[in-house]
């Protein structure tokens, strides 16, 4: 089972995922200064959004809260590979 700070830090990542949403949706009827200007933001928001993937994913890798690495002798256990569930893996590697 995913402990807080898994899901902590999926919740940090579902809020920069949307706010990168919104920043894209923002450039659609921009022009000029004003779209460099928003633009930036977007692009912001993406590092962001990226930044969290990665902290998501290194937790899941050093803590194992999720199943992996976990001995059998510790009871069932729920393995959930969130790479390609929950966060959309689009070939890229998680760390």
């Amino acid at each position: 089972m995913p402990c807080d700070e898994w899901s902590t830090l999926l919740e940090q990542y579902r809020r920069a995922v949307g706010a990168y949403d919104d920043a894209v949706n923002d450039l659609t009827s921009l022009h000029d200064a004003l779209f460099n200007a928003k633009w930036q933001q977007a692009e912001q928001a993406r590092k962001q959004s990226d930044n969290c993937r990665a902290d998501l994913l290194h937790h899941e890798h050093d803590h194992a809260c999720l199943g992996a690495g976990k001995s059998e002798a510790a009871g069932p256990r729920v393995a959930v590979n969130t790479e390609k569930l929950v966060l959309g893996d689009q070939g890229q590697s998680g760390g």
